[in-house]
């Protein structure tokens, strides 16, 4: 999904948030401060980079998670990649060396903290120790519900700040202990990257099997045994989760969002979001929506976009 045209999150007059929201203040980073907010020992940073950029190797002092909002970026390490798409999240723990490369413009929320204060949360077994990358439901749930009240000024804010932090690193190191050790073939991790990236496409288990270079019936078989689901149910999922982030920073209706995100009509994609969410689209709207969280416009036409690609997901 390409990026779309900026608007910034609200902001109160005569505040310093404001003025630095207003100055565009560059970061080191070469990002624009859209806005700032210190909760407890937490710094949150919404950021606006507009324009493709590639980032020179660089060690960050302190930890951070980043929330994708719009545009895609890719971060390189000494150990691998990762690459970030909206609505994802990322975790970098503090003194990692990385580079980093974005397309087109790129928003995000990024939340950091000094070490120390991560140091006495890993005495709790919460904090990863390696970049990691998550897109399940629940990180999305908590990060669309974090941006919501990131955004927000009123006096309960701070506290479910700090409280939806916790929780995101707690889900992140989570996941990160239910990765398997086993050593992942390299065509597997290929076919699960086309399907995190083309989930809106018409994909099929021979096409992705034949791009790959094995049977279907061997990439069925091993597809579930490392990912713990079948092909069309991380489909599924994806799909799901990019409602959400429509839900969340768009105001197209429902029955649009369900046309573009590949379902057959409102009532699937309603009926599949509650399974997943535990809620249904317009709670969620509601919660982390565009009401809750302030003006935000994403980019109609590449919404659009990913409605001419979208389809059903491929059999079991």
């Amino acid at each position: 999904m390409g990026p779309g045209a900026f608007s910034p999150s609200s902001r109160k007059p005569g505040t310093a948030e404001h003025s630095q929201a207003l100055t565009g203040e560059p970061l080191e980073t070469g990002g624009e401060l859209v806005k700032r907010r210190t909760i407890g020992p937490f710094i949150l940073s919404e950021r606006f980079y507009p324009a493709a950029k590639t980032m020179a190797a660089r060690v960050n002092r302190e930890a951070s998670i980043t929330f994708v909002i719009e545009g895609v970026f890719r971060e390189k390490y000494a150990s691998g990649s990762l690459v970030c798409r909206p609505g994802g999240v990322r975790f970098l723990p503090a003194g990692v060396q990385h580079s980093a490369e974005m397309d087109a413009e790129l928003r995000c929320l990024e939340v950091r903290s000094a070490p120390e204060i991560l140091d006495q949360l890993a005495r709790q077994s919460i904090v990863p120790k390696k970049p990691a990358e998550i897109n399940g439901m629940s990180i999305t749930w908590l990060a669309n519900r974090l941006h919501a009240e990131f955004s927000r000024e009123d006096t309960a804010s701070a506290i479910a700040i700090e409280g939806l932090v916790l929780a995101m690193l707690a889900e992140i190191a989570r996941v990160e202990t239910k990765q398997t050790s086993q050593p992942v073939p390299s065509w597997l991790r290929q076919a699960t990257e086309i399907v995190e990236a083309r989930f809106l496409e018409r994909l099929t288990l021979a096409a992705i099997a034949s791009e790959v270079g094995v049977h279907y019936v061997h990439l069925s078989r091993q597809f579930h045994k490392y990912n713990q689901c079948t092909v069309g149910e991380l489909i599924r999922r994806r799909r799901v989760q990019y409602a959400s982030h429509l839900l969340a920073h768009s105001e197209t209706p429902l029955a649009e969002i369900a046309l573009i995100c590949g379902f057959s009509d409102q009532s699937h994609l309603s009926f599949l979001f509650k399974r997943y969410m535990g809620v249904s689209p317009s709670k969620f709207r509601s919660v982390a929506g565009r009401d809750a969280a302030g003006p935000v416009r994403m980019d109609r036409d590449a919404e659009r976009n990913g409605q001419s690609r979208a389809a059903h997901a491929p059999g079991e």
